[in-house]
C-alpha cells in the first residue's frame, strides 16, 4: 500500500483501517463487492481514515475503536463520490472510468446508499452516540449541500456566503467530522475537540477553493476530468465569484448566458475561463486558501509539538501546493 506522506506516522494504522475496509465489505450481494471494490481501489490518499486516526492519536484514542471509525469515514466519502458522479453524469473519477460508467446509475446509487448504511451501523457500534449524531448530521448537511449548489446552477448572484455554505456542507463538513470523531472518541477536551474540527472545517475550505481553481487552471490529464467541467455545468465557483466583483453589467450578462446554455461549446467555455483570470479571481482563489491553511495550523496550537500535530501541519500545506 502505497502511503501519502504525512501519512508516514500512522503507516502501522492506516494499514490496519485498509484491511478493515476489505472486512466490512463482506455483503453476498455480488454488485456489492464489485462496485464497492472498484471505487474503493480507484486510489485516493485516504486523507478521512489518514485523519481521523492522526486526530484521535493525539488524544490517545484507544485504537480498537478508533480503527473501525476511521475506516468508514472512508465509506461515506465513497457513497458521495458515487452519488456526485451520478449527479455530475460523470464518466471520469481520478483518471478512469467511474463506477456509473461502468455499472449504471442504479447500481451506483444503491451501492452508495449501502456504504452509507454500513458506516453508520460501525459508527454506532464503535463510536458510540456522540459520534454517530455528528456523523448523522454531516450526512444530512453534505445532501443539502448538493442540493444547494443544484438550486444555484447559473445564478451569477450567487453571494460568498452561499458559496461557502454550499462547500462546507459538500466537503469540509466530513473532513472536520473526520477530525472531531477521532477527538471525540478519545475523549478530547472541550478545547481540544473544537480545534480539531475547526482544523477540518479550514483545509476542507482550503481543499475546495483549490480545487476550483483546478478547474480553471488544468487540463484532464491532471485532475482526471475534463477542464472547465465547473463551467459547463453551470456552476459558479470562487475564481468567477470572485471575477464577478469587478464585472461591468454586459460582463455579468455575457456570463449568465453561457451558464445557462444546456451545452456551452468549447469557445464559450475557455471565454468564461479567460474572464476569470483576467479578473484576477484565480488568483484571489488560491490567496484564500492560502489563508484558510494559515488558519488551520493556527488552532492546533492547543497541542504540544509532536509528530502527528506537524504531519497535519503538512497535510495542510499540501493542499495550496498539490497539482492534482
Amino acid at each position: 500500500m502505497k502511503i501519502f506522506k504525512p501519512f508516514e506516522v500512522i503507516r502501522e494504522e492506516l494499514e490496519k483501517a485498509e484491511e478493515c475496509s476489505r472486512e466490512l465489505l463482506n455483503s453476498n450481494v455480488r454488485l456489492v463487492l464489485t462496485a464497492g471494490g472498484y471505487i474503493l481501489d480507484s486510489g485516493g490518499k485516504r486523507v478521512r481514515p489518514g485523519l481521523t486516526i492522526i486526530s484521535g492519536k493525539l488524544v490517545e484514542a484507544p485504537l480498537e475503536r478508533l480503527i473501525p471509525v476511521a475506516t468508514v469515514m472512508e465509506y461515506m466519502h465513497t457513497a458521495t463520490l458515487l452519488h456526485d458522479d451520478i449527479v455530475d453524469g460523470a464518466k471520469l473519477r481520478r483518471g478512469r472510468l467511474s463506477a456509473n460508467e461502468v455499472f449504471g446509475n442504479d447500481v451506483a446509487v444503491l451501492v452508495g446508499d449501502y456504504m452509507f448504511a454500513k458506516a453508520i451501523y460501525i459508527l454506532a457500534v464503535y463510536g458510540g452516540d456522540k459520534v454517530l449524531k455528528v456523523a448523522a448530521q454531516t450526512v444530512q448537511e453534505m445532501a443539502e449541500g448538493e442540493l444547494l449548489q443544484l438550486e444555484k446552477i447559473g445564478d451569477i448572484n450567487l453571494t460568498e456566503e452561499e458559496y461557502f455554505d454550499i462547500i462546507y456542507r459538500k466537503t469540509a463538513s466530513l473532513l472536520s467530522t473526520c477530525c472531531e470523531v477521532g477527538g471525540i472518541v478519545g475523549e478530547a477536551r472541550e478545547e481540544e475537540r473544537k480545534a480539531l474540527k475547526n482544523y477540518g472545517k479550514f483545509i476542507g475550505y482550503a481543499f475546495q477553493l483549490v480545487d476550483d481553481a483546478f478547474d480553471y487552471i488544468s487540463d484532464e490529464k491532471t485532475i482526471g476530468k475534463p477542464a472547465g467541467n465547473d463551467i459547463r455545468e453551470g456552476k459558479v465557483t470562487y475564481p468567477l465569484l470572485s471575477a464577478l466583483k469587478k464585472a461591468t453589467e454586459s460582463e455579468k450578462e455575457r456570463i449568465s448566458q453561457v451558464l445557462s446554455t444546456v451545452e456551452p461549446t468549447k469557445e464559450q467555455i475557455e471565454s468564461v475561463r479567460q474572464f476569470a483570470f483576467e479578473k484576477g479571481g484565480v488568483e484571489e482563489t488560491i490567496k484564500l486558501a492560502r489563508e484558510y491553511v494559515e488558519r488551520a495550523k493556527e488552532v492546533l496550537n492547543v497541542f504540544p509539538e509532536s509528530p502527528l500535530r506537524k504531519a497535519l501541519f503538512e497535510i495542510a500545506d499540501f493542499i495550496v501546493e498539490r497539482t492534482s
